[in-house]
C-alpha cells in the first residue's frame, strides 16, 4: 500500500467531501465520476489517518474506520448516477 504524509491524506479526504457535496447539490455524471475516483483513491492513500481497526483480515490488513468513507462515497455516486438517469432530458 502506498504511504503518504497526513497533509496529502487530508487533501484527498477533502476532495471526497467536495465531490460528495457537488453530487448532492448538482447531480451530474462528472460529479458522480469524480466522487468514485476520489473515494477509490482514498481507500489506498488513507494510511496516516485511518483510525481504529474494526475487523482484522490478517496481520497487515483489516477494515478501518476510514474505509467507510469509500463505501459511502461509492453509494452516493451510485445514487447520483440513478438521479441523473431518471432526470428527463430537457431541450433548452
Amino acid at each position: 500500500m502506498p504511504t503518504t504524509d497526513p497533509f496529502h491524506a487530508l487533501v484527498l479526504m477533502n476532495a471526497v467531501f467536495a465531490s460528495a457535496a457537488w453530487s448532492l447539490a448538482k447531480p451530474s455524471w462528472p460529479a458522480a465520476i469524480s466522487l468514485v475516483v476520489a473515494s477509490i483513491l482514498w481507500l489506498f492513500f488513507n494510511a496516516p489517518i485511518e483510525g481504529a481497526v474494526l475487523y482484522v483480515v490478517d496481520a497487515d490488513r483489516g477494515l478501518t474506520e476510514s474505509d467507510f468513507l469509500t463505501v459511502g462515497g461509492v453509494i452516493l455516486a451510485g445514487m447520483t448516477a440513478a438521479r441523473v438517469r431518471r432526470r428527463p432530458d430537457v431541450d433548452s
